[in-house]
């Protein structure tokens, strides 16, 4: 049995709204563990638990598991050289499970059905014995008939009263024979009917116990849970208030997650911490349909920590699940979450190989994404070898992903003009440029040359032109002539030095 409810222990803390059931069950327990004589920090070495759940079982601040009670009912009968007498037990379990029905009526439910199972067990038990005891008076009575029968064929010839007695003897005996025989089949009637009740019983709680498997553990209502943390809040007792909001980050249900999480953020009490929980330790279907409530938080903490740990857990393999879920549950701002989140993974990546194997798995089937601006911005800042994006842009090309590619140069482009001085942006770029293989140029060109964005093609080629790198820029106009798109430099405003360029250029080739 999993540990379940939460709740405080004395009267005034009951008043308060907490479970009545589970704080009475904890003073009687309390009662009990008081005859051992220890104190609980000894007493919770000895049963291997944490000295914090003990103080809580015993304070009906959370629901005492059976065996812990079965334990500590041991416990006190070995020390005190006694055992408990059976009503007290009994009364023990029942209040046990007075308190379990409050808190979660599916574990109750299920404890019932054990119980139940036990009970039809015993009966089938006992129902074995009666069969066994019957067959063996039949057989007694079936020799008595015979001896009988023996005698009858002895004196069949003789009318005298002692025939008239055996006569009446055997007649006797046939019936109880007969009562017997019905009394077999009634008792093996009620066996089979015990152990269909068993098996159905067995094949219950085996059911009900791999549904609730899969459910979280029972808890206190949402409200108490509240009412317990303002509780610690006011006490101080920190540690515990934060072990608890973990464990209601994921235990939960969702629905619950997202109310707890709007009411911390109202009260301002680390909701970034309990939001980064929630992505760290549910199933990402929980943390993709939680998103809505983040993103409407607006810029905060909460949601930059959210972003950080969703992002910790992308890969390549679930890269897509995510990305596109968050699409799918983000609501009216889906395409500015996902690729927040997207970028914040592409950043945590050592190469830009790895990056671009997760950009691409992320984006898997879908049409050219209207603003993947941070990832595009991401991945044009540079890795260690990297530094304009441009093998980045490269990769995303060979990898048919040109939609891509385009904006991670769009955003080279923009960081050239806004953080760089005019030189010192063309000597970057000439540099990057410079550092790639031929067959890399060749993509790299290819794809400048065939951007939608004319604007960003110009840049590109005015940078290059700064560069001072004849060769590279030799290779790039004829590239444009060979694809016919030279011309396209005119149609966008160009600078000086571009137009006396491929003025140059053109004549050097005669054309």
């Amino acid at each position: 049995m999993t540990e379940v409810a939460r709740t405080q222990g004395n009267s005034s803390e009951i008043e308060r709204g907490k479970v009545a059931e589970v704080a009475a069950l904890g003073t009687v327990l309390k009662g009990l563990f008081n005859r051992l004589d220890i104190p609980q920090a000894q007493y919770a070495h000895r049963v291997h638990l944490d000295k914090s759940a003990v103080s809580r079982y015993l304070a009906g601040r959370r629901l005492a598991p059976q065996d812990f009670i079965d334990r500590l009912v041991r416990e006190v009968e070995e020390h005190v050289g006694a055992p408990l007498q059976p009503e007290a037990k009994e009364a023990l379990r029942s209040q046990r499970l007075e308190a379990l029905r409050v808190c979660n009526p599916d574990e109750f439910r299920l404890e019932s059905l054990r119980d139940e199972l036990a009970r039809s067990r015993r009966d089938t038990e006992r129902a074995h014995r009666n069969i066994e005891a019957l067959h063996a008076l039949l057989e007694k009575k079936e020799s008595e008939v015979r001896h009988v029968s023996d005698d009858l064929t002895r004196l069949r010839l003789d009318w005298g009263a002692e025939r008239t007695a055996l006569t009446r003897a055997q007649e006797d005996l046939l019936r109880q024979l007969e009562q017997l025989r019905q009394d077999l089949r009634d008792a093996e009637r009620l066996r089979e009917e015990a152990e269909r009740q068993t098996r159905e019983l067995r094949d219950h709680v085996l059911g009900l116990e791999e549904e609730l498997s899969r459910r979280r553990p029972e808890m206190v209502p949402l409200e108490a849970l509240k009412d317990q943390l303002l509780s610690m809040w006011d006490e101080e007792d920190l540690p515990q208030a934060a072990r608890d909001l973990t464990e209601a980050a994921w235990s939960r249900p969702l629905e619950e997650a997202a109310e707890m999480l709007r009411w911390l953020a109202e009260r301002r009490e680390s909701p970034e911490i309990f939001a980064a929980d929630v992505a760290r330790l549910r199933p990402l279907e929980d943390v993709l349909a939680l998103a809505p409530e983040v993103v409407r938080l607006g810029p905060s903490r909460t949601r930059a920590s959210w972003t950080a740990a969703v992002a910790a857990r992308i890969t390549e393999r679930n890269a897509a699940v995510v990305y596109q879920g968050l699409l799918a549950n983000g609501g009216p701002r889906a395409e500015a979450e996902a690729d927040r989140v997207l970028a914040e993974a592409v950043g945590r990546v050592r190469s830009d190989a790895m990056a671009v194997a997760l950009v691409t798995a992320a984006l898997a089937g879908t049409a050219t994404p209207r603003g993947p601006v941070r990832v595009a911005l991401t991945l044009a800042t540079g890795f260690r070898h990297d530094r304009q994006g441009l093998r980045a842009a490269v990769r995303l090309a060979e990898a048919g992903r040109f939609d891509l590619a385009g904006l991670v140069l769009a955003a080279d482009a923009g960081r050239g003009s806004d953080h760089y001085g005019g030189v010192t942006a063309a000597l970057r770029l000439g540099g990057s440029v410079s550092e790639l293989d031929d067959t890399q140029v060749d993509v790299l060109f290819d794809l400048v040359t065939w951007l939608d964005d004319t604007a960003i093609m110009v840049n590109f080629t005015e940078r290059l032109a700064a560069a001072e790198k004849p060769v590279l820029l030799d290779r790039l106009f004829s590239t444009m002539v060979r694809h016919g798109r030279l011309e396209l430099l005119g149609a966008e405003p160009a600078s000086e030095q571009l137009r006396h360029a491929v003025r140059d250029w053109r004549r050097s080739r005669h054309q």
